[in-house]
């Protein structure tokens, strides 16, 4: 039953849905129309004993990881380090060159979202008698909420007549999104929302976004998914450690979600989001949630997006659509925060297979065009994307960490005396080196630079330059050991 809450109808559901008959979850049977994509309730996760190995199994794999690496570089001759450090050298300056190519393409997505932003603040929004009805679901989160300005802004500029918010509880598995969107979606009071919007309990959509979204799927009908750019906000009266942190925290975010995967669907002319939070047409949604579902009943925002790719649903990447997220508390917080996604990347390799199988025909794409010359064909640069973004990004982790155990082991050989002992040590006197380590220095302050003009207004841009070159290659590293750690989580069941 919904109730009043602000200007919105809000409606919440129980985490349960075994208590009322007619909420109750359908059997997956073979007439029913969600077939065995019906996401299944209780866990099987040892507990006791087994349970604490489990959970522990990932940390003990790393520190193994890392001093059998070391070790091993420990034992190798001169010839055999080269060979590893020009691997890796190599490794890492094509990355940085990707991502500077692609953090390039996403400055044009975002120079049109500020024109559109500014475009609305100056002549506002006009009304629009045929404005669809939207469902925004949020999925509740265990913190607090936002400080009192970010509520403001999260009061959005839509008929609350044609706006309705659904609460739903946020589980280990995705049994709560599923039920709503695949079963009571069609089933509950009122009409069949046209657009549905999906984000998480901490986050919350910019008064203006609903519309964005709206309009811009109104404008191209070929377009069923638009992914929102999501800026980290700062607590207010936070100490000096701590707001510096958030600021590190607010850029590198800037920097993949506002830079590099926008920039990704442009370089690699490839249609795909990065998950939620997401604006969609609601049948869209249903079928990648319904898809995503049947491979797997773990919460996973990137499969949603991928399972989107799989049935040929369009997706793009809007930066006038902004939803506001609270930044981490804390260094463990933030660490928390990428683990969750690199586990849920890492979860969704899964979709490898859509590298070498055709794109199929789904209710989507039969409902725009019947031709067959329009028969959705997945190109040689989107399957490329795809092999780079799931399989060579997390390969590219452990280049990065195979790299410092790799200067560690001849630091531990050969203490150097010199700074100029220590350059020559590590990068070798080639010529080889030299070009590789100016190109991925390129890449790196151009980056960098990029991040500095996208920066979002909770990022300061003062210290913004000094501060992330300095602290780049710690977060760098960071960010490898994380994505390995999720990894190693996976492969083991951990998560």
């Amino acid at each position: 039953m919904g109730h009043s809450e602000g200007e919105f109808e809000v409606h919440r559901q129980p985490s349960s849905f075994d208590h009322d008959e007619e909420s109750a979850t359908p059997p997956a049977t073979e007439n029913s129309p969600y077939g065995n994509a019906s996401p299944q309730h209780g866990s099987t996760r040892p507990t006791g004993i087994a349970g604490v190995i489990l959970r522990w199994s990932p940390r003990i794999f790393m520190v193994a990881y890392f001093i059998f690496s070391v070790s091993v570089y420990t034992m190798l001759p001169t010839e055999g380090t080269k060979v590893f450090w020009f691997l890796y050298l190599t490794i890492g300056t094509l990355l940085a060159s990707i991502t500077v190519l692609e953090a390039f393409d996403g400055l044009s997505l975002l120079k049109l979202g500020r024109k559109t932003i500014a475009k609305t603040a100056k002549s506002g929004l006009l009304d629009d008698p045929k404005l669809p009805f939207v469902e925004l679901i949020i999925e509740e989160s265990s913190r607090g909420s936002f400080d009192d300005e970010i509520l403001l802004r999260a009061k959005t500029v839509y008929p609350t007549e044609k706006l309705r918010i659904t609460v739903l509880p946020r589980e280990h598995d995705n049994t709560a999104l599923f039920h709503h969107l695949c079963y009571t979606q069609d089933r509950q009071q009122g009409p069949l929302p046209e657009i549905t919007a999906i984000l998480t309990g901490n986050q919350r959509p910019h008064p203006h976004a609903i519309r964005h979204a709206v309009d811009r799927l109104a404008a191209n009908k070929n377009i069923d998914l638009i992914q929102s750019r999501t800026v980290l906000t700062r607590r207010k009266g936070a100490g000096f450690f701590r707001a510096a942190w958030s600021s590190l925290a607010s850029l590198q975010h800037d920097a993949t979600h506002c830079l590099v995967l926008p920039g990704r669907t442009v370089t690699w002319e490839t249609p795909i989001s990065s998950g939620v939070p997401v604006y969609g047409r609601t049948l869209a949604l249903q079928n990648a949630m319904r898809a995503a579902a049947s491979a797997s009943p773990r919460q996973n925002s990137v499969a949603l997006a991928f399972s989107a790719l799989a049935q040929n649903s369009k997706s793009v990447y809007d930066m006038s659509v902004i939803t506001y997220t609270e930044c981490a508390r804390s260094l463990i917080g933030s660490m928390r925060v990428q683990l969750r996604e690199a586990v849920q990347w890492t979860a969704s390799m899964r979709y490898l297979s859509l590298v070498f199988t055709k794109a199929k025909s789904s209710a989507t794409t039969s409902e725009k065009s019947t031709s067959p010359a329009t028969t959705p064909k997945r190109t040689f640069k989107q399957r490329v994307c795809i092999f780079y973004t799931l399989l060579l990004q997390r390969l590219g982790s452990h280049a990065i960490l195979q790299y410092f155990s790799l200067a560690l082991a001849m630091l531990i050989i050969n203490p150097p005396n010199s700074a100029a002992e220590f350059s020559s040590q590590i990068f070798f006197p080639y010529h080889i080196s030299i070009w590789l380590i100016a190109s991925g220095l390129l890449c790196l302050f151009g980056t960098i630079a990029m991040v500095h003009h996208a920066a979002s207004e909770f990022a300061p841009k003062g210290w913004t330059f000094p501060g992330v070159v300095l602290i780049w290659p710690l977060m760098l590293l960071l960010g490898a050991g994380v994505d390995v750690y999720a990894q190693v989580g996976v492969m083991l069941g951990s998560f």
